[in-house]
C-alpha cells in the first residue's frame, strides 16, 4: 500500500441497508498493511455485525472503493449464482440469525469467512433465481419511490416550520422565565415500589418510556413527578432538540433532576415553543448558552434556559401555527407507519421468495 496514496473508503451499515461512502484517506492514515479493492458484483461482510446484517452486494457507485481486512470480499460465482438474487439474499433477516455467533457476549464475537462460506442458503437453477430476483426488483423498486416520496416530505414540513418562524423573528423578543415556571415535584422512591421514567430522544421525536424498575434499583440522582402539558427540556441534550411536550401517557411518570419540567402561563402555546426549538435557530439559541467543552456533554442551566428571550407573537397566532405544523406532523406520522408497513411487506417478500412461495 502506497503511503502517500488516496484511498476511497467503504463500509456498510447494518439491517441489509447497503454500503456506507467513508471519508478518503491516505496509505500513511491506516494502520493497515493492506486494503481490499471493491468491484461491482462482490459480495463485502463486516465480520464484526454480519450477525445483523452488514453484508452488501457492491453496486457499481462503490467499485474502486476499499473496505479494511475487517471487511472480507468475495467473488460471486455467476454460473451457480445470480449476483441480483444473492443481493436480495443477503438482505434476508433469517440468514443473518444462521450467522449470529453463539455463545455468550455476542457483540464482541467475529462472522468468519468460513462460517459465511458454510452456511446453507436457498439457491435455485439460475433462471428460477433470475425470475424471483426480478420480482423481488420490481417490489424494492417500488417501495424505494415511495421513500423517496417520504423523505421530500419530510424535507417539505421542516423547510416549511424553519419558514414560519422565521417569518416571526420580528415579534418583541419575550423573555422564557416570563411565561415559563420551573415545576419541580420530588418524589422519594421507596425500594420495594416500581417507578417508571421518561426520556426524550432528540430532533423533536418526542418522549419515551423506560421500562419500569424497582426504587431500590433507580440511580442516586434526584427525581422529580411528571404532569401532562408541561414543557420538558432535557439539559444535557436540549441543543440537539431533545424537548417535549408531555402528555396524559406521561401521568405518574418521574424525572431525573436532568429533565427541566416547565408550566406554561396563559400567555405561551407550549406547542408554538417545542416546535421552535426543533428548529435550526431554535436549536442554535440553546446551543449559544450550554456549557462544556465537549459537544455531547454540554450542559443547560435553568437560570440560562428561562433567561432566553424568544420572539413570541400574540397567543391566537402561536396557536394558529401550531396548529397548522401539528397537522403537518400528523400527516408526517402517518407517512412514517406507511414506512413500518414498507419494511413489513419487504421482509415477507424476502421470506416468501427463499421459502418458494413467490
Amino acid at each position: 500500500m502506497n503511503a502517500d496514496h488516496e484511498y476511497r473508503i467503504a463500509g456498510i451499515y447494518s439491517f441489509g441497508k447497503g454500503l456506507i461512502k467513508r471519508p478518503t484517506i491516505t496509505g500513511n492514515e491506516t494502520a493497515y498493511k493492506a486494503l481490499s479493492r471493491l468491484t461491482t458484483g462482490q459480495l463485502v461482510m463486516s465480520k464484526l455485525n454480519a450477525w445483523e446484517g452488514a453484508l452488501a452486494v457492491v453496486p457499481e457507485e462503490f467499485s474502486g472503493a476499499h473496505v479494511s481486512p475487517e471487511y472480507p470480499v468475495f467473488d460471486i460465482i455467476e454460473a451457480e449464482a445470480d449476483v441480483r438474487y444473492i443481493s436480495h439474499l443477503v438482505s434476508w433477516p433469517p440468514l443473518w440469525d444462521r450467522l449470529t455467533p453463539r455463545g455468550s457476549m455476542v457483540r464482541r464475537k467475529r462472522t468468519t469467512p468460513a462460517t459465511l462460506m458454510s452456511t446453507p442458503v436457498p439457491l435455485p437453477d439460475l433462471d428460477e433465481q433470475r425470475r424471483i430476483a426480478a420480482r423481488l426488483d420490481a417490489a424494492t423498486a417500488k417501495l424505494g419511490e415511495l421513500a423517496k416520496l417520504r423523505s421530500r416530505a419530510e424535507a417539505l414540513r421542516v423547510a416549511i416550520r424553519d419558514s414560519v418562524f422565521h417569518e416571526e423573528q420580528g415579534n418583541a423578543p419575550t423573555r422564557l422565565g416570563n411565561v415559563l415556571s420551573l415545576e419541580r415535584i420530588p418524589v422519594t422512591p421507596q425500594p420495594d415500589a416500581q417507578y417508571s421514567q421518561i426520556g426524550i430522544r432528540s430532533f423533536g421525536k418526542g418522549i419515551f418510556h423506560r421500562p419500569p424498575v424497582l426504587g431500590s434499583e433507580l440511580s442516586k440522582l434526584k427525581y422529580f413527578e411528571i404532569h401532562p402539558d408541561r414543557l420538558i427540556v432535557s439539559n444535557i441534550m436540549a441543543w440537539e432538540g431533545a424537548i417535549a411536550i408531555s402528555g396524559t401517557n406521561e401521568s405518574g411518570f418521574i424525572g431525573s433532576h436532568r429533565f427541566l419540567t416547565y408550566r406554561p402561563s396563559d400567555a405561551v402555546d407550549i406547542r408554538y415553543l417545542n416546535y421552535f426549538f426543533q428548529t435550526r435557530a431554535g436549536r442554535d439559541l440553546i446551543r449559544s448558552t450550554s456549557t462544556g467543552t465537549v459537544l455531547r456533554n454540554q450542559t443547560l442551566s435553568m437560570k440560562d434556559f428561562e433567561s432566553l428571550s424568544v420572539a413570541l407573537p400574540s397567543k391566537r397566532r402561536q396557536e394558529e401555527i401550531a396548529q397548522m405544523l401539528d397537522r403537518l406532523g400528523d400527516t408526517q406520522n402517518r407517512s412514517n407507519q406507511q414506512a413500518d408497513l414498507g419494511v413489513t411487506l419487504t421482509n415477507s417478500l424476502l421470506n416468501a421468495a427463499f421459502s418458494g412461495r413467490l
